[in-house]
């Protein structure tokens, strides 16, 4: 039983430290955000500690893909996000072009847009 453990927690760290090189993040960055010692943190991805589920909120925030660390599956799009890129890709280039002029002009008018639509999604779940 032990032996499993300690597969799937080097396994959970590998994943961890994936994502943390995906989004461009250093150990000491990741440490700090999560207020561990250095060396806790590279414990973590070295799957000899448990960052515990407690600190998984704060990794998410960074972007981290939670799910992918937790189960190796990585997070899929959900229905309205496919429909809306399958729709993008029938467009010309001149509604392409419309369509990311609108982002840009909204991102403009509102530079904190995004913070509020995710809290909004957050919010009504």
């Amino acid at each position: 039983m032990a032996t499993v453990l300690s597969k799937r927690r080097r396994e959970f760290g590998e994943r961890l430290r994936t994502e943390r090189e995906r989004l461009g993040y250093t150990e000491l960055q990741i440490a700090q955000l999560l207020g561990v010692p250095l060396e806790t943190y590279q414990k973590f991805e070295e799957g000899q500690e448990d960052p515990g589920i407690f600190r998984m909120p704060r990794l998410n925030d960074c972007g981290f893909d939670i799910l992918f660390i937790i189960t190796s599956q990585r997070h899929n799009p959900i229905e309205e996000e496919s429909e809306l890129l399958a729709r993008f890709r029938e467009l010309s280039n001149r509604g392409r072009n419309s369509i990311f002029m609108t982002l840009d002009a909204l991102e403009r008018l509102a530079p904190n847009l995004r913070q509020t639509i995710r809290d909004k999604w957050k919010n009504n779940k």
